[in-house]
């Protein structure tokens, strides 16, 4: 992937689309000190660059629907090519598995998956305990309560005595 070279503006620009995607051009204009058509003309390369690669909103899922968060340890029982991308396979027909990763460690993937209930996430956990798939292991942790809703991703490196400061902070 190409990193883009991002100006200080670009970075306010990002910062303030993190924090509310639904900023009009002219309140993003005047926060970053741009006129509205410059702002917007880096808004569209920003976009058009892949830098930016969507917007959505954040909804209450339980205020829909029952819900239960579930997220799923991984463990394959082949490190192949061919057994991951299988697998992978997989995930990517099953909606209610919103977003994986796969990650280095003692397991492979790590699952985020939204069901109705226990008996829902048993049905789709036990679709993935079969041979033709290849996980050899499957461990399964319920969301019991969010901490911290998810955040913008900082932009910008923190020093390490900025972070000490953080920790400090009550």
């Amino acid at each position: 992937m190409t990193r883009h070279e991002l100006d200080r503006i670009d970075l306010k620009i990002l910062e303030a689309l993190q924090r509310d995607g639904r900023i009009s051009n002219n309140n993003l204009s005047k926060l970053v000190s741009l006129s509205p058509s410059a702002c917007l003309a880096r808004l569209r390369t920003l976009e058009a660059s892949r830098v930016i690669v969507g917007y959505q909103a954040r909804i209450a899922l339980e205020q829909v629907r029952d819900v239960m968060e579930v997220y799923a340890e991984v463990t394959m029982g082949q490190h192949l090519s061919t057994v991951f991308k299988n697998f992978e396979g997989v995930l990517s027909r099953i909606p209610e598995v919103i977003e994986v990763v796969r990650v280095s460690g003692p397991i492979d993937y790590l699952l985020k998956v939204m069901v109705s209930d226990m008996s829902e996430w048993k049905d789709i956990s036990q679709g993935f305990l079969n041979a033709e798939n290849g996980v050899a292991k499957l461990m399964t942790m319920v969301v019991m309560e969010e901490i911290k809703a998810p955040a913008p991703a900082p932009l910008r490196p923190n020093t390490p005595r900025a972070r000490r400061e953080l920790v400090r902070k009550k």
